[in-house]
């Protein structure tokens, strides 16, 4: 096997760094940030939508199976024992997916050629992250869920 043992002459050696690392500043700068903030944008709202139907199943029988009515598609959706009957987390799932696949296309047909700061967004998209996980714990959100409830007329 050939190894090559020579560099480039030194007077070369500076120019070539200098192209390279600016073609690829110039690459990066051609894609906008607007698509993946669409797409990483369209997850929280989805995210969100989980979240929010999960906790209106627990209120009502009614919305309980409103909400089932959404994923009742499934063939287990409706079973019996250990092979079946997921209950009402196929509609949940059924509009987390609408949800996200509406709002991504939306998003991204919005911002495809925008520019969004990308460093801003990281933290925006951790913090939003970690609230929604938050509030899939029952101990913290079921009494904010209990006052929106009964504050809209869900529950008396």
């Amino acid at each position: 096997m050939h190894r090559q043992t020579h560099s480039p002459p030194s007077a070369l050696a500076p120019t070539i760094q200098p192209l390279v690392a600016e073609e690829a500043r110039s690459t990066a700068q051609t894609k906008p940030s607007g698509p993946l903030i669409a797409a990483s944008l369209s997850v929280l709202f989805a995210i969100f939508t989980l979240m929010v139907t999960h906790h209106l199943s627990r209120l009502t029988p009614e919305l309980e199976r409103a909400i089932f009515a959404f994923g009742a598609w499934i063939p287990w959706a409706h079973g019996e024992g250990p092979g079946g009957n997921i209950g009402s987390y196929g509609g949940k799932e059924t509009l987390a997916l609408w949800v996200w696949a509406a709002s991504w296309v939306s998003f991204h047909l919005a911002w495809r050629r925008l520019d969004f700061d990308l460093r801003r967004w990281l933290w925006c998209f951790t913090a939003a992250l970690a609230l929604l996980t938050l509030g899939f714990f029952h101990p913290l959100a079921d009494p904010i869920v209990l006052v929106l409830a009964r504050w809209f007329g869900v529950i008396g």
